[in-house]
């Protein structure tokens, strides 16, 4: 099957990120040879998976005459510091709307955000869970004082978004082509859900045999495996991708959300240290240094015991490893 084509972009992102095997990990560990796709190198500021899906979600905001960009997350969310990075560059405003409340001192994205000027409404987890209706209302007011925003979901995890990760599923068939190989499995972090979705849709309009797993870093897998159906449904319905993604056809790995989104644990700390010294490769402990702990439990067992090649998703995310400074350096020793 040949994938649509999709829909307008800003070049903004250094792709394709290279795919490359972790030798001495792989012979450490045993088994498979574990190999990772570096979409930690999408940009600086800019990088990490969010910027996949923002350059398709600000090409559309700024087709529509928005002069002001509007999202949401945690106080270290990668996304917002994207988002408020291109906003930037493209000559937007950006407001947040972030959970919790504001630190003495700011680290990390937060710190980012501030010098890149977003505008920042503090709410609590408890008005978090309406974030959307947060986000409509900041928007609201904004219309108001006569200016023009654009929404973008959380983790821009939205059809237009989706786009990135169907990409992402073109270049892993070119890195498979290159290197003469067929991953057994795709193994990424999940957070909400979007990287997920366009994986989910993009090996199939690849036609890609490898099995996505996805590993939550919140929530759980019940909760994922509908909002991925969901997200997957709409992006096709808004498209017209030939393709369907049934929620029992999602494979999510639950269990590792450990003491709970943005926290972190010293095992999945000394499993990030382990690979930076073994490979250069520093993860971050929200995302990625949660999903790669995971897979350095379940390495042996099934389904990894009996494959060959994997392909972990390096999702990027490193100005969050600075707020957890503390806790990395009892680790570090």
């Amino acid at each position: 099957m040949i994938p649509p084509m999709p829909p307008p972009r800003l070049d903004v992102a250094s792709l394709p990120t290279r795919v490359r095997p972790l030798a001495r990990l792989s012979k450490a560990w045993g088994g498979a040879t574990l190999w990772i796709k570096h979409d930690d190198d999408t940009g600086t500021l800019l990088s990490g998976n969010k910027i996949r899906k923002l350059q398709y979600a600000v090409r559309e905001a700024i087709d529509q005459g928005a002069d002001t960009l509007v999202t949401c997350g945690g106080i270290q969310s990668n996304h917002c510091r994207a988002t408020a990075a291109l906003a930037r560059r493209m000559g937007l405003r950006i407001s947040l709307v972030l959970r919790g409340e504001p630190p003495a001192t700011s680290t990390g994205n937060l710190l980012l955000d501030e010098v890149l000027g977003a505008e920042i409404e503090w709410v609590t987890p408890e008005q978090y869970r309406q974030h959307g209706a947060v986000m409509d209302q900041v928007a609201e007011r904004l219309r108001a004082a006569g200016r023009r925003p654009y929404v973008i979901a959380e983790g821009c995890s939205m059809p237009v978004g989706s786009w990135g990760y169907i990409e992402a599923a073109r270049e892993i068939a070119d890195a498979e082509r290159e290197h003469g190989l067929r991953f057994d499995a795709i193994v990424h972090a999940v957070g909400s859900g979007g990287t997920s979705a366009g994986l989910e849709l993009g090996l199939r309009l690849c036609g890609l045999g490898a099995q996505l797993y996805g590993i939550n870093v919140c929530d759980d897998a019940s909760y994922f495996r509908e909002r991925i159906a969901g997200l997957c449904a709409a992006t096709a319905e808004i498209y017209g991708l030939p393709v369907t993604v049934p929620p029992h056809e999602i494979d999510l790995i639950d269990g590792y959300v450990g003491l709970g989104y943005g926290q972190t644990r010293p095992e999945e700390l000394a499993a990030l240290v382990m690979l930076a010294r073994l490979e250069g490769v520093i993860l971050d402990p929200v995302y990625g240094g949660k999903a790669f702990h995971a897979l350095s439990q379940l390495w042996h067992a099934e389904p990894f015991a009996r494959m060959h090649d994997v392909l972990f998703i390096h999702t990027g995310g490193l100005h969050g490893l600075y707020a957890h400074a503390e806790a990395l350096a009892e680790v570090v020793g």
